[in-house]
C-alpha cells in the first residue's frame, strides 16, 4: 500500500498535467496588464516605505550613541571638582544638538506619513534620550519635564524649498560681494537685494516627531539605574547626605510606576523589576549609611568585593511590592 501511494506521488510530480512543472517559465508577463501595473506600483511603495525604515533606523543608532555619551558625561559631576554648572552647560548643548540634527531627520520624514507604522523604528533611541534629557534635568536640579513639554520641543517649522530661489545665508552672501564689487568697479551704483523665500511669502510647514507616551514611560524605568549609580558615587565621594535624596526620589518613581494598572507593554514589566532592583540597592546604600555611619564610604566602592555588599536578594517570601507615601 505504501509503495502504491510513492508511485502515486511520483507519477504526479513527472506528469504532463502536474502543477509541479515548469512549463510556464519562458511566459512573457504583460506590462499593459491593469493588475501587473498596479502591483508594480504596490512595490515601488513598499520599496519607498522600507527605504525609509531604514533610514529612521540609522538615525535611531546615532541618537542612542549620543545619548549614551551624555549619560556618561553627567555621571562626571563631582562636588569636589565643582564641576556642576560646566557639565550642565555642555551636556544642554548637546542635547540641544540631537533636536537641530537628527529628531528634526526623524521628523521630515514622517512627513505626511503614519508616525505609528514607523514607531518601533526609532523607539530604542527615543527612550535613551529620555533617560538622557531627564537625567540631565535631576543632575541640574531642574524639575522633571512633563510628556507635552517635551513632545512641543518635538515639534518643528521649516519653511519648503522653493526652486530656484536661494536661501537666506546665500543672499547675505550675495549681497556683500556685490557691494564689494560695487565699491570697486562704480561707486554710485547699488546693487538690488536678490528674492528670498521669506520675501515670497512662503508659509512655514510644522513637522512633528512623534513622542509615544509608552517609550517615556520607559524611559523614566531607565533612569533609575542612573540614579543607583548616582547614589552610590555619591557615597563613594564622601557625599552621604545625598544618597538619601536619590532614594527619596526613587521610592517615589517606584510608587507612580505601581500606581500604573492597565499594563500593555511586556517591556513595562521588564522595567519595573529592574527599577525595584536599582530601589533596592539605593536603600541598601542609606541602610549603610545610617548603621555604619562615616565608615559607609569605604563599602561604596566600585571593587567587587565591596559592591557585594550592596547587592540584596529577596527571597519570595519577602516579594512585597509596598507602597511609599
Amino acid at each position: 500500500m505504501s509503495g502504491y501511494r510513492g508511485n502515486k506521488r511520483q507519477q504526479f510530480g513527472k506528469g504532463a498535467g502536474g502543477r509541479r512543472g515548469r512549463d510556464n517559465d519562458g511566459v512573457v508577463v504583460d506590462e499593459n496588464n491593469p493588475t501587473i501595473q498596479r502591483f508594480r506600483e504596490y512595490a515601488t511603495i513598499l520599496d519607498a516605505k522600507h527605504d525609509k525604515y531604514e533610514r529612521i533606523v540609522k538615525i535611531n543608532r546615532d541618537i542612542t550613541i549620543e545619548a549614551k555619551r551624555i549619560i556618561f558625561l553627567l555621571h562626571t559631576i563631582d562636588p569636589r571638582k565643582n564641576n556642576l554648572h560646566k557639565v550642565c552647560e555642555e551636556a544642554k548643548e548637546r542635547l540641544e544638538a540631537i533636536f537641530r540634527n537628527h529628531f528634526i531627520a526623524i521628523a521630515k520624514e514622517l512627513k505626511d506619513q503614519d508616525p505609528y507604522q514607523y514607531a518601533r523604528a526609532y523607539t530604542n533611541g527615543m527612550q535613551e534620550f529620555i533617560e538622557a534629557y531627564t537625567f540631565y534635568e535631576y543632575s541640574c536640579g531642574h524639575d522633571i519635564s512633563h510628556w507635552n513639554i517635551i513632545q512641543e520641543k518635538l515639534t518643528f517649522k521649516s519653511s519648503p524649498k522653493i526652486p530656484n530661489v536661494p536661501s537666506k545665508q546665500d543672499c547675505e552672501a550675495k549681497v556683500l560681494q556685490d557691494n564689494i564689487d560695487s565699491s570697486t568697479n562704480c561707486p554710485l551704483e547699488k546693487s538690488k537685494p536678490p528674492v528670498t523665500a521669506d520675501s515670497e511669502g512662503a508659509v512655514e510647514v510644522e513637522v512633528s516627531c512623534m513622542l509615544h507616551p509608552q517609550d517615556f514611560v520607559l524611559g523614566l524605568g531607565d533612569l533609575s539605574g542612573e540614579i543607583m549609580r548616582k547614589c552610590i558615587n555619591s557615597l563613594g565621594s564622601g557625599n552621604s547626605d545625598s544618597c538619601f535624596q536619590h532614594c527619596r526620589f526613587m521610592q517615589e518613581l517606584y510608587k507612580g510606576f505601581l500606581s500604573v494598572t492597565s499594563i500593555r507593554s511586556r517591556d513595562f514589566s521588564h522595567k519595573m523589576i529592574t527599577l525595584r532592583q536599582s530601589l533596592l540597592k539605593s536603600e541598601n546604600v542609606c541602610y549603610n549609611v545610617t548603621v555604619r555611619g562615616g565608615e559607609a564610604a569605604k563599602w561604596g566602592t566600585t571593587d567587587d568585593a565591596a559592591a557585594a555588599q550592596f547587592q540584596y536578594q529577596p527571597s519570595k517570601e519577602e516579594d512585597d511590592e509596598g507602597v511609599f507615601f
